[in-house]
């Protein structure tokens, strides 16, 4: 019994929080109203119920408590199927703990009897719901009960077996995808790696009612993607997500999902965001940000890795112009600055401590370029800290042949892009930290050594 309340914890722990939802995709099964009536042996003044949208959970209603009875009731809405938590929040709406589970499905008019015990073995307070009116309870509930009353060795068999004995009933997919891996390991890479396979292949992704369950908790949305930072291995785990989504509902769910969480301004995941653009359609997209989604991919085509990087031309010193297509070494650093930048004022003199000491080495130029127009700090900071025996250019000095703040979404300095000049000028990576740059150039020089 101890261990199947532990199991239940894990998918509501995260229940602290409570967010606005109102609307939903076209295509999710809902209720047109719904009378839930609670009775409770328990004094609390007032009862809430928590529902869920993929990796996010909202208010759904409240009701005050009077002589034992709470009745929540709406005759017009859109309610949609799924799992539901009966709740109790403190006066600030601070979750405090969960009364129990239940499923909203084709019938809306529940009566929910509340009661409470303490478990002998745990000395836990253990709240036991009575649901009539709803054969998909009738399920949930009976499995819940098996596994507090009988010992039961394998959690994952009780799940299979309800699934085979009511395939279409969606408590038994509820079922499969909450609890079916709870047994399984996790410790290690094999054993998450495994489990991740074997959440994926219990979640019905045909089922856009499990959208709107405790199931996918932001931690199982970053386990199934976000497992490594490596953009082809992001771009693999998304379409395998994906080309399982028969129902157009639930793959556009996942769909916005995977591009809100690559667009953090990290160029990294910059491949990622045109790989759905460009592989999935656009109906996906929120209504009124579809053009500015499309001039967002369009200005990431220029810029990701791959991309072949345009001539830049900007002026020195002396009003004389410089292009990157003249630049003999094999690799250029551009690197965009601002000298009333505090983060250019400290990483500005360390790049180019790099750049004296293992230019030659790593055969490499620096393409500087100050952006902000300012002649007077360009010059003092340049002549402190003798910046001269670089291509040192200033956007102050002449009119460039790009907006180079505009062509690369320059949103704060300093700005690095590492061109490949051996490969028609290509971008090999964007926006990467210096460190990262010395380890380029140290597993490049190490490479060579080894040819």
């Amino acid at each position: 019994m101890r261990r199947f309340w532990c199991l239940l914890g894990l998918f509501f722990v995260y229940a602290g929080m409570l967010h606005a939802q109102s609307t939903f995709p076209a295509g999710t099964p809902c209720v047109k109203k719904y009378n839930i009536k609670v009775q409770t042996t328990s004094e609390y003044p007032k009862l809430y119920i928590q529902g869920f949208y993929g990796s996010d959970y909202y208010l759904v209603d409240s009701a005050v408590v009077k002589n034992g009875t709470a009745v929540f009731k709406k005759s017009k809405c859109e309610l949609p199927c799924g799992v539901y938590l009966l709740a109790i929040f403190d006066e600030s709406h601070t979750f405090t703990h969960i009364i129990g589970e239940f499923i909203i499905n084709q019938n809306a008019k529940l009566l929910i009897r509340h009661t409470q015990h303490t478990d002998s073995a745990s000395g836990y307070v253990v709240n036991d719901l009575d649901i009539a009116g709803s054969p998909d309870n009738d399920i949930l509930y009976a499995f819940r009960n098996r596994l507090m009353t009988v010992y039961t060795p394998n959690v994952r068999e009780v799940c299979e077996e309800y699934l085979k004995t009511t395939p279409e009933s969606f408590a038994a997919k509820y079922i499969m995808a909450a609890y079916g891996t709870y047994q399984m390991p996790g410790d290690t890479p094999e054993g998450d790696l495994l489990k991740k396979r074997q959440m994926m292949d219990d979640f019905d992704f045909s089922e856009p009612r499990l959208l709107h369950t405790p199931v996918m908790t932001p931690y199982l949305i970053q386990q199934w993607v976000l497992r490594e930072d490596d953009t082809d291995t992001i771009i693999a785990s998304m379409d395998d997500i994906l080309k399982r989504c028969s129902n157009p509902t639930v793959r556009n769910y996942f769909l916005l999902k995977f591009f809100s969480m690559m667009d953090m301004h990290d160029p990294v995941y910059d491949p990622v965001l045109v790989h759905l653009y460009d592989n999935y359609g656009h109906e996906w997209i929120e209504k009124g940000r579809e053009g500015a989604i499309k001039r967002k991919i369009e200005g990431l085509r220029k810029v990701i890795a791959g991309a072949k990087i345009p001539e830049l031309i900007s002026h020195d010193i002396d009003s004389m112009p410089h292009s990157t297509n003249d630049i003999k070494a094999k690799y250029t650093v551009v690197w965009f600055w601002d000298p009333d930048c505090d983060h250019c004022q400290e990483m500005t003199p360390v790049l180019h401590q790099m750049y004296q000491e293992h230019a030659e080495d790593y055969d490499f130029e620096v393409f500087a370029v100050e952006v902000n127009d300012d002649y007077d700090r360009w010059r003092k900071f340049s002549d402190e800290h003798n910046l001269w025996d670089w291509i040192n250019l200033s956007t102050s000095m002449g009119e460039q042949n790009l907006d180079f703040i505009e062509y690369f979404d320059i949103l704060t300095t300093p700005v690095i892009i590492l061109v490949d000049n051996s490969n028609y000028h290509t971008i090999i990576a964007r926006q990467i930290s210096l460190s990262e740059l010395q380890k380029f150039f140290e597993n490049e020089a190490g490479q060579m050594k080894v040819r």
